[in-house]
């Protein structure tokens, strides 16, 4: 009897908990979820909405989910359907977040318009339509991103500091071993494009990338980089570490 009244209890409580408005709940999950803030919400912790989602001072506009209980509880992770719906960038999927505040992603996709990192760099200028595929993908501050997925960037150009007409490229991304491995490739583009590049958990990166061009002065800039191999592809193959340029 007691473990049913228990049960019934917390039950309870649980529904009290999803049913709670978001505006009152809002200022516990900031403190919670670090790096990531609501604004304008509306809806419930069950099912709610957000018209800016502002996630390492990058607003993302428009976010709605619903959470997911099976699949929390299953999981000891809160499971939620997402959607983000911004002027540059759409993107839905199942996310979860555990109690040690690593952010999951799963069957997740996304459509990004290039003139949208624009803003948030000054060195290039860049266009086309970036599409992503995120299989599976485990993100905290701390570690090396996990990640599986594949992303295409549709009529790529670089029209600053050098001018670089249209052309497709793609990524299929894959975890290692607790590392990622980042394939190259390009179709119908001014940059013939093939390798890897390998990122480990110390974030040093480690490229083999094959690069040709017909652009005489793509072809001499990457020449400075790489050794010319007889078919004119020139080889690049460097090591480096990135933690200086994340802040690691």
């Amino acid at each position: 009897m007691k473990k049913i009244i228990f049960i019934g209890l917390l039950s309870f409580l649980a529904a009290a908990l999803w049913q709670l408005p978001l505006s009152f709940a809002n200022p516990y999950i900031a403190k919670y979820v670090k790096n990531i803030t609501l604004k304008d919400v509306s809806g419930t912790v069950w099912n709610g909405e957000a018209k800016h989602l502002i996630a390492n001072n990058i607003d993302f506009e428009k976010v709605t989910w619903t959470v997911k209980p099976l699949q929390s509880l299953t999981s000891f992770s809160l499971k939620f359907d997402f959607y983000i719906n911004g002027q540059d960038l759409t993107a839905n999927g199942l996310a979860g977040i555990t109690p040690n505040r690593t952010l999951i992603l799963d069957k997740t996709t996304f459509d990004l318009n290039a003139s949208y990192l624009n803003r948030k760099q000054r060195f290039a200028k860049l266009s086309g339509d970036i599409k992503g595929h995120i299989k599976h993908a485990e993100i905290n501050q701390k570690d090396l991103p996990i990640v599986n997925g594949v992303i295409d960037w549709k009529e790529a150009a670089l029209n600053s500091p050098i001018k670089l007409t249209q052309g497709d490229y793609h990524a299929i991304i894959t975890p290692d071993a607790g590392n990622m491995n980042i394939k190259l490739s390009s179709s119908d583009a001014p940059v013939e494009l093939s390798g890897v590049i390998k990122l480990n958990k110390e974030w040093l990166y480690d490229t083999d990338l094959k690069i040709k061009s017909s652009d005489p002065g793509i072809s001499s800039m990457i020449g400075m980089i790489g050794k010319k191999q007889a078919n004119g592809m020139i080889n690049i193959k460097q090591k480096g570490d990135l933690k200086p340029f994340i802040g690691k």
